[in-house]
Formats: C-alpha cells, sequence, structure tokens
C-alpha cells in the first residue's frame, strides 16, 4: 500500500481523444490528447493557437484523391469550423447553472448543421448560442450537411461548432417567449398570463 495518499484535486492524466476537425478546406482526423471529455472544451481549453494531433488523416475537400497520413500535425484553431469528437457535448448535469435543450440550424459554409443546443434557463436560445464567451459551442444529436460536398455529410453525437464563423443562425424555438416564461413563473401565474394572452389575441 502507498505512503501517500491519492490527491483527489489533483488533474487527471491526458488522454488520447479521436476526432476529426473539418476547416473551410480539410478534413483532419486523428487523436489529441487532452483531459476534457465535452467535446467543446477540447477546443475552448486549448491555450495554444493551434491543437495537435496525432496519427493523423488529412484528407482535401476539392481533392478527395489528395489523402495524406502524418504522425503528428498541428491544426490552427482559428481555421476549425467543426470538431466532431467521440464523446458528450451535453452539459454536466451537475453543473450549477441549469440548462435546457432547443433545436437549432447554423449555417457556417460550406456545412450546413442541424442539432440541439443547450442553453441556461430563462434566456432566449439565440442569446444563449450568441452571447456565450467559448469560441466553440457544444451541439448533440447532430446533422451535418455539405452541398458542395455530399459525401461530407453524417451524423454524429456531439459537435463544436465556431461561433464566429457561423452565417446563419436559426433556433426553432425562439418565438415562442411564453415557453420561457412559464419556466420562470410557478405553473399557475403561468396558465394565467397564458389564458389571457390567448383571449387578447382571440378579441383582436
Amino acid at each position: 500500500m502507498s505512503a501517500f495518499a491519492v490527491d483527489p484535486f489533483a488533474a487527471e492524466p491526458p488522454a488520447a481523444l479521436a476526432v476529426d476537425l473539418y476547416t473551410a478546406a480539410y478534413r483532419i482526423s486523428g487523436t489529441t490528447a487532452t483531459r476534457f471529455s465535452r467535446v467543446a472544451d477540447i477546443l475552448n481549453q486549448v491555450s495554444s493557437t493551434h491543437l495537435i494531433i496525432d496519427q493523423a488523416t488529412i484528407s482535401e475537400f476539392a481533392d478527395p484523391s489528395a489523402t495524406l497520413g502524418a504522425h503528428l500535425v498541428h491544426v490552427a484553431i482559428d481555421e476549425v469550423l467543426l470538431c466532431v469528437a467521440g464523446t458528450s457535448g451535453a452539459a454536466n448535469p451537475h453543473m450549477q447553472v441549469q440548462k435546457r435543450a432547443v433545436q437549432a440550424q447554423i449555417g457556417i459554409p460550406p456545412f450546413r448543421v442541424t442539432g440541439t443546443i443547450h442553453v441556461p434557463q430563462g434566456t432566449r436560445p439565440v442569446d444563449g448560442l450568441l452571447n456565450a464567451a467559448d469560441r466553440f459551442v457544444a451541439m448533440t444529436d447532430v446533422t451535418i450537411a455539405c452541398a458542395a460536398y455530399p459525401e461530407l455529410g453524417r451524423a454524429a453525437p456531439a459537435v463544436a461548432i465556431r461561433r464566429s464563423r457561423a452565417h446563419i443562425v436559426l433556433v426553432t424555438d425562439d418565438e415562442r417567449p411564453d415557453e420561457l416564461l412559464a419556466e420562470l413563473l410557478d405553473e399557475r401565474t403561468a396558465k394565467g398570463w397564458l389564458a389571457s394572452r390567448e383571449g387578447q389575441e382571440h378579441s383582436s
């Protein structure tokens, strides 16, 4: 038995995690060493300008035959549009900030990404997406489409998306603020408010 107690606050050692990175022109597949389990954190917590990918396969969208293998490559974080990883992108259930799931579609050329984002309770979904401080936002249960290169289409359990590179953001329930009010008020008050709203709409 060791004479030294295990430090419960010690950082977890990095683990090799399989990732697919998509830039505007390239797909880079391989593994990266990370201490994080959420797909967005893998990129948001990188302190350097590049992410190191081991045992990489590099494919060029415009020339699928030009696939290159490399023991190690450095990918510029600022050029990453999407990151697909074999890990969860959902909010940690132990986090103090409670979040809710909403459907969204994001146009980040050449990709169109549809899935679920998780935003703080009581906020407009689009605010939770656009006003976040992190460079990358997580989306779960994702479908990726690409009109220019259909072969890039795929489904993924979790994806990190570069917010600043998105051209179009569509949140499907953002036009239903009544749902947000019901979350903030008690059920009786919320139902009374909604009933009065419906009466006003029918009388107008």
